[in-house]
Parts: structure tokens; sequence; C-alpha cells
């Protein structure tokens, strides 16, 4: 979990991990959440991420109205949110995680329940919700159950950031970034890009929800470009290889500063980056206007910002 965005396909490992455990609900909804599951894992695989997400809402919300309670409603909760929060929906990550950690009786036990507060304080941290994310990390750290685990250690250094992330909240000027890119491109942001619209995205081809949300930035790109839309790749790739035929073999034709790092890498600890993909939009003025947007959204935030004078 640390340093990490929360992939679905480890979302839908937990709830088969979960739905095998042992628990003492009725027959039907052990077998019915066992159905569910294997739909979703079957899906995953062959849906685009955002129909995948709604295929999964619609399951699991058809689960809960049949089995609202007990054990396997918890676990249902639970994935659904850490879905959510995978592809960056965070208020309904928010809804469905509180609504689990709400729910009464075996919720999967102590770590499962540390899990769902992390990923809760990630999606308030996305959101700028910053004391209600201070609030779900101290309930891990001051949690017994789980004083031990890397969810604890997570939560101890998420608490350390905050203070970092809030000098980059939305309606503060970008921190400027002054370099030379891979292709030997000079850099300088806040300077060489006025007037430009601005896509700072930190990635690694390592990163599955980053190559899920690939096609969706190269698509923007390709019909914002000449109207003024730049994009700055920061990648966090350790591989130099892997990094150079990731861009070469998806035509990114977008300046990239890649320095070997990993999690280390400059430009990420500039920015307080600890998981991928993050992304910051900048307005032609250099103030940061939106955080983490994909899919249709970040086509409307673009668009929004080109027609501001």
């Amino acid at each position: 979990m640390k340093r990490s965005r929360l992939s679905v396909v480890l979302t839908l490992a937990a709830l088969v991990s979960l739905a095998a455990g042992p628990v003492a609900a009725q027959a039907g909804a052990k077998e019915a959440l066992k159905r569910v599951t294997e739909d979703l894992v079957a899906n995953s695989k062959t849906m685009s991420p955002y129909q995948f997400v709604d295929f999964a809402e619609k399951s699991i919300l058809g689960f809960l109205k049949t089995y609202p309670k007990g054990p396997e409603a918890a676990q249902a909760r639970y994935t659904l949110g850490r879905i959510f929060a995978s592809m960056g929906v965070n208020e309904k990550a928010i809804l469905h995680l509180g609504q689990y950690l709400a729910m009464p009786g075996d919720k999967g036990g102590s770590e499962a329940i540390a899990q769902a507060r992390y990923v809760m304080g990630t999606s308030y941290m996305a959101l700028e919700r910053y004391e209600e994310a201070e609030r779900s990390f101290r309930e891990i750290v001051n949690s017994k159950g789980a004083s031990d685990s890397r969810v604890t250690q997570g939560a101890s250094t998420e608490l350390a950031r905050i203070a970092s992330l809030k000098r980059f909240k939305i309606g503060a000027r970008a921190t400027d970034i002054s370099t030379t890119s891979f292709q030997g491109k000079k850099i300088q942001l806040l300077k060489g890009y006025r007037g430009k619209v601005v896509l700072l995205d930190f990635w690694a081809a390592w990163c599955t929800p980053c190559r899920m949300e690939m096609p969706n930035v190269l698509k923007v790109y390709n019909e914002f470009h000449k109207k003024g839309f730049e994009i700055i790749g920061i990648s966090l790739d350790r591989e130099k290889s892997a990094f150079e035929g990731y861009i070469r073999d998806n035509k990114m034709e977008w300046p990239q500063i890649y320095d070997g790092k990993y999690w280390e890498a400059d430009c990420a600890k500039l920015y307080a980056v600890n998981s991928i993909p993050a992304t910051f939009l900048i307005d032609k003025k250099g103030i940061i206007r939106f955080k983490n947007v994909r899919g249709e959204k970040l086509r409307e935030a673009v668009q929004q910002l080109l027609n501001e004078k």
C-alpha cells in the first residue's frame, strides 16, 4: 500500500480473500457474493476501466439490495469503495468505505478496517480535505489492532506529508520546475509555459493505473495541443529501457523528465508525490486549478482553462 495507488486487480484480490474467510452468514449471501466476485474478475480483464467501474457499481449495489446486512455486505461495500478509490472517484470511495466502517459485526478483521481508513484518508487528501484525512490516519496510528502493519507505517508517512501537500492546494501558484527534459529540451515551467494550459503528469511504465489512463491523456493532448495545451511528463521509472520503450510505443510527443530515481525523483519530491498517477492541471497564469482529473473530466477541465483569457 505504501507509495502506490490500489489497482483494480489488487482490489478484486482483496474481495476474493475476504469472501473465502470464515464467516457465519447465510449460504445464500455467500454464494451470491462468490458469483459477483467471479463476474468482476472476468470483466476486469475485458472492459475498459470506466466501463468496469460502472459494471462493478451496478453489480455490487445489486448484491447489497438483496443482502444489505452481514459480513458479506460489509465485504462488498469495502471492495466497492476500494474500486472507486483506485479509479480516483474519491467522493464515492469515501461514501462506501464510510458505510463499511459504520456496519456492525464482522468486517474482515483489524487489518481490513485499517486499510479502509487508509484508503479513505488518501481519498480525503485527493479532495484536499486535509483535516478529515488527518483524522483517518490518526485512527490507524492510534489503533492497537494494526500497530505493526505496513498500513500503520503508511498512515504515519501520510500524516507527515500533509503539511507539504497544503502548498499544492487548488488555487495555489505552481512550484517552478527548471530542468532539462529527457529529449534535451530546456524546461522552465512558469516562464517557458506562460500563457499555456499545462498538465504535470507523474507516471511510470510499471504503473497499471497510469497505463490505463494514458490512452485518454493521449487523446486529450492530440485534440488540444495546437490550441495551447501542453503536457510535461515526470517519469518515476527506474529502468530506462522500459521508460524509453513506453514513450516510443505510445507516441508520447511531449517533454519527459526522467532521472531514474524512482520514488526519489527530484520533481516527485518537489511536488510531494508518493502515489501515481498524479496530475496537476495548471492554468495560463501558473495557478493549479485541477488535480488528478481523469477520463472525460480531464477533457472538460482542459477545455475550460483554454477558453479562459
